[in-house]
Formats: C-alpha cells, sequence, structure tokens
C-alpha cells in the first residue's frame, strides 16, 4: 500500500501527515483506527514513522510493509470467520449431546465471532500504543 501526503507536524519520532481519501476512502467509511484522523477538505490525518529528515510541508510517500498488510488482512477478514467456524463445530458436537445440534451451533458461531472481534480490539488498542502496523514515511522530491 502506498500513497502521497504533506506532513502536517512532527513531534516524539514520529509525524502527522494528511492524505487525499481516495474513492475507495468514500465507500469503505470504516476510518476508525486510533493512528487515523480528519482534517479538513476531504483528507485523511494519517501518524507515520519518518524514515529521513522530514519536516512540516514535506511531501511524503506513504508505505506499509506488505508483511504487515496481509497480516492485519488476515486477522480482520479471516480471524472472525475461523473463530465463528470453530465454534459452529464446537456448538455442532455439544448440541448433539444436548439434543439440537443445529441450534448450539448457530450459538457458538456467534460467541466465536464476537469474541473474536473483542480481541481485534484490544489487539488494536494494544498496537496503537506500541505504534506497531504505522506507515513509514519517505520524502519524495518534488519536480519544479
Amino acid at each position: 500500500m502506498k500513497e502521497f501526503g504533506r506532513v502536517t507536524g512532527v513531534s516524539g519520532g514520529k509525524i502527522t501527515v494528511a492524505v487525499k481519501r481516495t474513492a475507495a476512502c468514500e465507500r469503505c467509511q470504516q476510518c476508525r483506527h486510533a493512528h487515523i484522523g480528519f482534517g479538513e477538505n476531504e483528507m485523511l490525518i494519517v501518524e507515520a514513522v519518518p524514515v529521513g529528515d522530514v519536516k512540516p510541508g514535506d511531501l511524503v510517500e506513504l508505505e506499509m510493509t506488505g508483511r504487515d498488510y496481509l497480516r492485519l488482512s488476515f486477522l480482520v477478514y479471516v480471524l472472525p470467520l475461523l473463530a465463528a467456524g470453530a465454534g459452529l463445530g464446537i456448538g455442532y458436537l455439544l448440541g448433539r449431546a444436548m439434543g439440537n445440534p443445529g441450534l448450539w451451533g448457530g450459538v457458538f458461531a456467534i460467541i466465536g465471532m464476537a469474541g473474536s472481534f473483542l480481541w481485534l480490539n484490544q489487539y488494536d488498542k494494544a498496537a496503537a500504543r506500541t505504534g506497531r502496523y504505522l506507515p513509514l514515511a519517505r520524502p519524495v522530491r518534488e519536480e519544479d
């Protein structure tokens, strides 16, 4: 993932960058991460780690490593489905002993998915504190 933006502030080894919202942002509407905020004029304000010397007003390229991007995609999209599937299987097996495997399978699937969302919420808060998934910001030379 690569995006371009302007540095709006520098503090404590991190920078804030204003990035123009894209058409994909308009459809998604899920910018609720701790490192993303909303600015004026359809801009996103993103926290990043600078690579090199940057100062407010500089143009930077934001990049998240492919490994982190894949890991986050797995956690957000696949983990809840796996938890729901595991809950369904466990509920089905326990439900056979109780006489209604379909009902208990559904109940445990919902519990598994809800549990994964609760865990993801805590994981996101911990990652926000440590800055683990912050994108890297490399300075870009502006051609006149």
